[in-house]
């Protein structure tokens, strides 16, 4: 994918202006513009310190002031700009109900993310004890400390169970209350009350909250739960004793004053001390109009942080924190103000859009999270070319640090990178979902947006056992699983992919060379279109022709994408032959990414989207070659080509315990054990192509190994010395 904008942050010259020292950062174009363009833009960073205040006593560690966070040195309240990562609950295999991710683990994380140049982690809620004792002890002989963003978590379940904020005679803000005084005590090393996974009475006694930048309360609100709260007239308006809402407030609004209240309350009565407060939002609720947004319930309501303010007893100052991606909702492509070409012809509607926002709040704003994922599938497409997947590592890096850049060019506070690890639980919108029971048998899906979101990456197996990269040497112990005139194909397998070695002609330039694949034995005992006819049913067939056009096809009859968004959702026309099982058609794997939109402002249709995702990428695989693309599914030098083929492509949901979708046609999207892969070999016009066992067999338990992506190098030299003055 090709990047428009590579930005580049720099500090040019430190200028005395008025009281304060102003820095001028500069957002240059891309690498071909001339240095001296006088078309970068500026802002003002200052003042970079600010005066003490009386607090009557009350510890305050960070400050909330203007449009930036000032941190208490000693000696002075000192700028800070937070950068860092967003730390998820888990690791590839962990247990959502008991995530208990080991002390060792974080201590490697943190030192990792230190190493990083960021200064920020943030937890969207509260974290084992283990998290902050790894934090404590990192910090306590780190140089420079990593500071907390603590997230306290909202019970999604509420939004979709209640009808509205205040329902059920206020479970819903008591529950929510009783979470911030819990998080609170729990970041304060005084807590031995709070079950967490399987520890009953879980102790932390590590006090972190020297390094407590900012709390953030609650999650990215389902517009339907905020419009029928709002709905309550009744209920707008709360004054507190440390937060209070301005006339203008919404009931919902007022719902998260209390909440914020409370927790003010809470923790300057039992520790004397106050930490700045912000209320997530992101970009469906914000407070803007998007006039050209085609989906009406992404900008049906906002929710208005700047009506919940601090009453003089608050001290240390509110900020605001959204979450905002480059891809959705659908206004970032359409808006007009946010697409317009600049005089390069290069449009960038996500710095467009960070400037729109930025002046609508008055205290400080960071972007609690922004990033791209490097998933091989695709679940949004971005006008700016930032697309919600299918994007290298290479240009996952790239982009952050565009983004990054972009962020702090317009003014921001701070921005966090989602996120630190890539999650295998995660679930995507336009993937097939399926979740074990037993989270020890979990296996990625490359084609799932959600789980690739990481700079550290969650990778299949104890240990690679695989690299497209012209050497064939981790085969010297598999044996052909079948043979032909054609050549001789190997297989072998681990969480994430099915590996083939071809021994034949070399693919690239010899033509059309077949490989059946059968998982379940419910697809065609022939191919019509290459004239081959096989031993057994295929259920996919692997077509390797050049480097730009060799692909997965699958037999028809088990078409996901033909079965979900033709003969479900009829969002296209179906087709018989394709519901017919042995129909010897073999057609296209593709990959849903938008429904139909119309545009308002002008009510132009564009039609719904897809990818084709069994089209395979040409390239080396091995994360330490100078030349790998991981986005790379096949390599050929000679007559040996190596292949990776993900296993959600084949239908199959988890390797580890068998587990493959089952006959859409007899039972809807669900799932059936299979017990063997066969495969095998052959030229357009074979008879009779023998598919011989891979020797497939499941296994008791999944396995993964991490590795830094190339992304993690390329945040880490732009954020050395970044917004440090």
């Amino acid at each position: 994918m090709q990047r428009k904008t590579v930005v580049v942050l720099s500090v040019l010259a430190a200028l005395c202006v008025l009281s304060g020292i102003m820095f001028r950062i500069f957002t240059a174009e891309p690498e071909n513009k001339p240095e001296n363009d006088s078309s970068a833009s500026a802002i003002a960073v200052e003042p970079l310190t600010v005066p003490d205040i009386e607090s009557g006593g009350i510890k305050l560690n960070f400050r909330a002031v203007g449009d930036y966070f000032y941190r208490d040195t000693g000696d002075e309240w000192r700028f800070v700009y937070l950068k860092g990562v967003n730390i998820g609950l888990t690791e590839a295999t962990t247990d959502l109900n008991n995530p208990n991710v080991s002390y060792d683990t974080y201590r490697e994380w943190i030192n990792m993310i230190a190493e990083m140049n960021a200064n920020t982690v943030r937890v969207f809620t509260v974290m084992p004890p283990q998290f902050y004792a790894a934090l404590y002890d990192h910090n306590a002989s780190a140089e420079s400390p990593l500071y907390l963003i603590q997230g306290i978590w909202f019970n999604e379940n509420y939004m979709y169970e209640c009808d509205d904020a205040f329902s059920d005679n206020g479970k819903i803000t008591e529950a929510f209350i009783r979470a911030a005084r819990e998080t609170a005590d729990i970041v304060h090393g005084n807590s031995d009350y709070t079950d967490y996974g399987e520890i009953k009475n879980a102790v932390y006694s590590h006090d972190v909250s020297q390094y407590l930048a900012g709390y953030i309360l609650g999650l990215e609100w389902e517009p339907g739960f905020v419009e029928r709260t709002n709905a309550l007239s009744g209920h707008a308006g709360y004054k507190g004793e440390y937060l209070e809402t301005s006339e203008n407030a919404t009931p919902f609004e007022s719902f998260l004053c209390e909440v914020g209240d409370s927790l003010a309350a809470y923790e300057t009565e039992s520790y004397s001390a106050q930490t700045p407060i912000a209320f997530l939002n992101w970009a469906t609720t914000d407070v803007l109009t998007h006039t050209n947004e085609p989906f009406p319930e992404e900008d049906s309501v906002s929710v208005n942080t700047e009506n919940i303010r601090p009453t003089a007893k608050y001290h240390c100052g509110l900020f605001a924190a959204v979450d905002a991606y480059p891809y959705y909702p659908e206004f970032m492509n359409y808006q007009p103000e946010y697409i317009k070409e600049n005089e390069d012809g290069d449009t960038d509607s996500y710095k467009a859009y960070l400037a729109d926002l930025k002046k609508e709040y008055g205290v400080p704003v960071i972007i609690a999270e922004f990033g791209v994922p490097t998933s091989r599938g695709t679940a949004h497409s971005a006008a700016n070319g930032m697309d919600q997947g299918g994007i290298t590592e290479k240009q996952q890096g790239e982009a952050i640090v565009s983004m990054m850049k972009s962020i702090a060019a317009e003014g921001y506070a701070g921005s966090l990178i989602f996120s630190w690890q890539d999650e295998w639980f995660k679930q995507t919108w336009n993937t097939v979902k399926y979740s074990p029971d037993n989270a020890a048998e979990r296996t990625p899906n490359r084609q799932s947006a959600e789980q690739s979101y990481g700079l550290l990456a969650m990778e299949p197996g104890k240990e690679s056992v695989f690299a497209a990269d012209g050497s064939d040497s981790e085969w010297s112990d598999i044996k052909p699983a079948a043979s032909s005139a054609a050549g001789s194909v190997y297989a072998m397998w681990d969480e994430g992919y099915l590996y083939l070695k071809i021994e034949s002609d070399d693919v690239l330039d010899s033509g059309p060379l077949l490989v059946p694949v059968q998982i379940t034995g419910r697809g065609s005992g022939f191919s019509s279109e290459y004239g081959v006819s096989f031993s057994e049913p295929a259920d996919f067939l692997l077509v390797l022709d050049g480097s730009e056009n060799t692909r997965l096809l699958t037999d028809v009859y088990q078409d996901t994408f033909y079965y979900t968004y033709c003969a479900e959702k009829g969002v296209f026309e179906r087709d018989n032959q394709f519901e017919k099982q042995g129909s010897g058609l073999f057609g296209e794997i593709r990959q849903f990414i938008s429904n139909e939109i119309i545009l308002p402002l002008t009510g132009e249709r564009i039609a719904p989207q897809y990818t084709e995702s069994g089209l395979l990428t040409y390239g080396v695989t091995d994360a330490e070659s100078g030349d790998y693309n991981s986005l790379a599914d096949f390599y050929s030098a000679g007559g040996l080509t190596e292949i990776r083929i993900p296993w959600h492509l084949l239908n199959v949901m988890n390797s580890t315990n068998g587990t493959c979708l089952a006959d859409f046609y007899e039972n809807g999207t669900d799932f059936e054990i299979f017990s063997s892969v066969k495969v095998g070999i052959c030229r357009p016009g074979d008879k009779n192509v023998q598919l011989n066992s891979i020797g497939y067999t499941t296994k008791e338990k999944s396995s993964f190994h991490t590795r830094l992506k190339q992304s993690y190098y390329m945040v880490r030299d732009a954020m050395e010395d970044f917004m440090e003055f």
